[in-house]
């Protein structure tokens, strides 16, 4: 597996740090952050469940020290710790992987932003360690119980059969065709399964706009008076000829004659 770079800050600096004065933790402000030992650049790279953080010299590159990691993620704390008055400063616990002799140092960054990344990188292989411990007990119990046992392959000639029930809302087959089958046989039928719709009927006459009511405004009908004059005569006498027709006689205008008082 190669090795993954989790993080890297091009510039940090690493302090000379006295024992730690009190049970609550290093305090930066027991150090004179104004004189570090060395200007370092720093890495954290992961390989499996081995992470480590090594400073190197700013301009040769060369190894300064490493710090490596704990396997288990619960003794982190005792290989890089935070002080406890500062978010921009740590300590970490370097070893020599020759002599295997370790010495804790300070550790510093310039900016805020560098040192939040530097802990979400420490703390992001803590979590791969932890979920893996968790995945390799849930394995290792998992093999030793009566499931781990059973045989769940098929033997030679056995079939699996799969039964799909119908959903509730489904329609049978043959109510499915007769719906698709109603119609004047005229217009196309709608083609299930996204086929092509008939087109909409053509749109029926406008009907003529009835005329507007006198006085309706500019637009309103304007009687055509010599007309209406010609036409009346004709429609009285057709009212007075229904009228006889209905009493089965006509009747003069003089028939009564001149009323007396």
């Amino acid at each position: 597996m190669a090795a993954v770079c989790l993080f890297a800050c091009r510039e940090c600096y690493v302090y000379q740090i006295p024992p730690t004065s009190s049970a609550s933790g290093h305090r930066a402000n027991d150090w004179n952050v104004d004189k570090w030992l060395k200007e370092v650049s720093l890495k954290v790279k992961s390989e499996g469940d081995q992470c480590v953080v090594s400073l190197s010299d700013m301009e040769t590159g060369e190894l300064f020290a490493e710090c490596p990691l704990p396997d288990k993620p619960e003794n982190f704390l005792a290989s890089v710790e935070p002080v406890v008055d500062s978010s921009r400063y740590f300590v970490l616990k370097v070893v020599d992987p020759n002599s295997k002799r370790h010495a804790f140092l300070g550790l510093g960054f310039r900016e805020r932003t560098q040192s939040s990344d530097f802990n979400a990188a420490i703390d992001e292989h803590r979590q791969y360690l932890r979920r893996k411990k968790e995945a390799d007990a849930y394995k290792e119990k998992f093999a030793q119980s009566a499931e781990a046992s059973k045989d769940y392959s098929l033997k030679e000639g056995e079939k699996i059969t799969i039964q799909i029930k119908k959903s509730p809302g489904a329609s049978p087959s043959g109510k499915l065709k007769s719906r698709l089958s109603i119609g004047d046989g005229k217009a196309k039928p709608m083609m299930m399964g996204g086929g092509i719709l008939a087109p909409p009927p053509k749109a029926a006459a406008p009907k003529p706009a009835p005329a507007a009511a006198p006085g309706g405004g500019e637009d309103a009908w304007v009687a055509d008076f010599d007309s209406f004059e010609a036409a009346a005569p004709a429609a009285t006498a057709g009212v007075t000829a229904k009228a006889a027709d209905a009493s089965g006689a006509g009747f003069e205008d003089d028939q009564w004659g001149d009323f007396e008082g």
